[in-house]
């Protein structure tokens, strides 16, 4: 059987796509929103918290839904949260008050957060070897066709009214229908008084060593990756003639290059270390922020959008089977829920971390300056690998 073409597959790869760029559906829009809302003190910052501020609660509440997965079912939360994703994600479009906006998108940040975990968990329950590294690869470009298709369609959204890109959310409708007709629960998954008993007593202690170096690099990348949507609609917006509609296909074109290398994630994995592939995803970001970093041109950024794309493609499929293939089944859900903690936490503070650059140098420098720090960790990794400091022999 072609596990890829089963139903209960393509709803976890569809769902994939609602996922990771779910916060930036809307970045088209963000300039929109800001001059909406300029008459509120801090317009600017509001706006840009309805794009980050899913990220944080999804950050703060990940570990939570990684217990519940773990302990209620990996098909109830899934259903649950794809519900809850519509309904909090098409708040912006029927709402006024920007604030009430924002709780919104708190909850979307939740939704998100429970059905990320619930994913990647029901991969690493359904697979295994050779055929997860693949689906992983999958996911990933899933995800990333998400990005190329929801984020263009919302700057096309944007140009009409920057309320219409909230409505893309609504989608995950559909996939909670196919979710309640193809998903099953795994046999492994057991609800008894042993679990509860593991689950109740020094959790933090059954996480590999291994796991919390993945969640401190999977926190880093995604801090880096974010700068993407977070800071390019307002230096592309800056750019004359450039519409909103330019902005979500800029950003979304980065989705093409990161399918390619998403796709051929299993082959790529058969020949290198996740180390080695960190390393390669830190050496094409920094090239893609260098030529952004160095031009003031809507077609150079584009490109270097474009090549940032390569090396994302390959990040997300090598956090997670990372640190799937560390998880042991009993709290795989668990630890999910902290790598998803770490990776939108990561995504939320990316303008907070990224402002120290900012205050001694441009946004343009920024780039530049994150890419020196992206090379500089990625010879750490292969020193580091080398010489044996990981203990990580998967």
């Amino acid at each position: 059987m072609n596990t890829i073409r089963h139903p209960r597959s393509i709803t976890l790869l569809v769902a994939s796509t609602l996922t990771v760029m779910a916060g930036a559906i809307i970045a088209p829009a963000l300039p929109e929103i800001s001059r909406e809302y300029a008459h509120l003190p801090n317009a600017e910052l509001l706006s840009k918290l309805i794009l980050t501020l899913p990220a944080l609660f999804i950050g703060l509440l990940a570990p939570l839904a990684g217990y519940v997965v773990d302990m209620s079912g990996r098909r109830k939360v899934l259903i649950a949260s794809l519900g809850v994703y519509a309904i909090a994600g098409t708040t912006g479009a029927w709402l006024d008050n920007i604030y009430l906006i924002l709780v919104g998108r708190a909850f979307l940040g939740m939704s998100v957060g429970a059905m990320m975990t619930a994913v990647i968990t029901l991969i690493g329950d359904y697979f295994d070897g050779r055929e997860r590294s693949s689906f992983m690869g999958y996911q990933a470009a899933f995800a990333s066709t998400g990005g190329l298709i929801f984020i263009s369609t919302g700057g096309i959204l944007a140009d009409m009214h920057w309320r219409f890109p909230f409505l893309i959310y609504s989608v995950s409708l559909i996939i909670m229908i196919m979710a309640i007709r193809f998903v099953n629960e795994p046999v492994i998954h057991s609800n008894n008084d042993q679990n509860r008993k593991v689950f109740s007593t020094d959790l933090l202690k059954q996480i590999p060593l291994q796991a919390w170096w993945v969640y401190a690099i999977a926190f880093f990348s995604f801090a880096v990756f974010y700068m993407i949507p977070v800071q390019m609609p307002f230096m592309l917006s800056a750019i004359e003639g450039t519409t909103n509609t330019q902005i979500g296909f800029a950003i979304a074109l980065m989705n093409i290059t990161a399918m390619i290398t998403a796709f051929n994630y299993g082959n790529i994995k058969r020949r290198f270390h996740f180390t080695h592939i960190m390393a390669m995803v830190y050496f094409l970001v920094a090239l893609g922020y260098v030529l952004i970093s160095q031009s003031h041109s809507y077609v150079v950024m584009t490109l270097g959008i474009l090549v940032c794309g390569l090396g994302f493609g390959m990040q997300m499929a090598n956090v997670n089977l990372w640190l799937v293939q560390l998880a042991p089944a009993k709290i795989r859900g668990t630890m999910v829920g902290y790598l998803n903690a770490f990776i939108f936490l990561g995504m939320f503070l990316s303008p907070v971390l990224l402002q120290p650059l900012l205050a001694i140098s441009s946004l343009y420098q920024s780039f530049f300056w994150v890419a020196m720090i992206l090379i500089l960790t990625a010879i750490a990794l292969l020193i580091s690998k080398a010489r044996g400091w990981w203990g990580v022999s998967l």
